[in-house]
Order: structure tokens, then sequence, then C-alpha cells
């Protein structure tokens, strides 16, 4: 069977996401080395839990591995749920410049994870993975 075209946007989009996310951890590891904020280690942690759930959903994608689909939508919701909570603790940085795209970046995550549940629930993907 063929790739279908969502199933390359949506990991083409995880590696970017994830990539962005490893990115905004080391930030956040140089800043807590020069400013202790007590918020940051949380921080860091739902970064690093990003990263890890987005390869995670990669490798499922691309090696239509059909017995962790249900793991990958349990990760999804869990990943949306902190991602919310991100955007909560980022809300005390929301006057600085980080604060803001990081606000932003996690919105656009969180309504692409949307759209990759449902897609993950949809017709097409029970096909591609073959249940």
């Amino acid at each position: 069977m063929i790739m279908p075209t969502a199933i390359k946007v949506f990991s083409s989009l995880c590696i970017m996401f994830t990539s962005v996310f490893a990115a905004n951890l080391m930030f956040i590891h140089k800043s807590q080395i020069s400013l202790p904020v007590t918020g940051l280690p949380l921080l860091s942690f739902i970064n690093l839990f990003a990263v890890g759930v987005l390869v995670v959903v990669t490798l499922v994608l691309l090696l239509r591995a059909s017995r962790f689909v249900g793991f990958a939508r349990v990760l999804v919701y869990v990943l949306l749920l902190s991602l919310g909570l991100d955007v909560l603790l980022m809300l005390k940085y929301l006057t600085t410049g980080y604060g803001i795209l990081t606000i932003i970046l996690n919105v656009v995550v969180i309504i692409f994870l949307i759209g990759l549940r449902g897609y993950l629930n949809s017709e097409n993907a029970l096909r591609y993975f073959g249940r």
C-alpha cells in the first residue's frame, strides 16, 4: 500500500515540532543556569516529554505499527493536557518575547495534535494500519 499524503504531512510536522521543542529545551536549560526560576524544571520536563511523544508518534506512523496506534492516541491526549499546562505556566512570561512565542507555538502544536488525533481515529488511518 502506498503511504498516504496525510501520513507524510503528519510525520514531517512531528519531526519539525520535535526540533523546535528540543531547541526550546536547550534555551530553557541555558536560562536556568543564568537565572534560576522555580517553574523552569516543569517547563523543561514538558518540553522533553513533547520531544519523546512526537518521536514515538512519528515512528508509529512511519513503521505502520498497528499495535501501537492506541498507545500513540493516549500519548497524544496526555501531551495535549501537558501543553495546556505549559500555556498556563508561560502566562507569567507573557510580557517577554520568549513567552509570547512559546505560547503561540504551544497553541499551534495543540491544534496540530487535535488534527492528528482525529486522523488516527479516521477510516483512512484504520485502512493504512491494516485494522
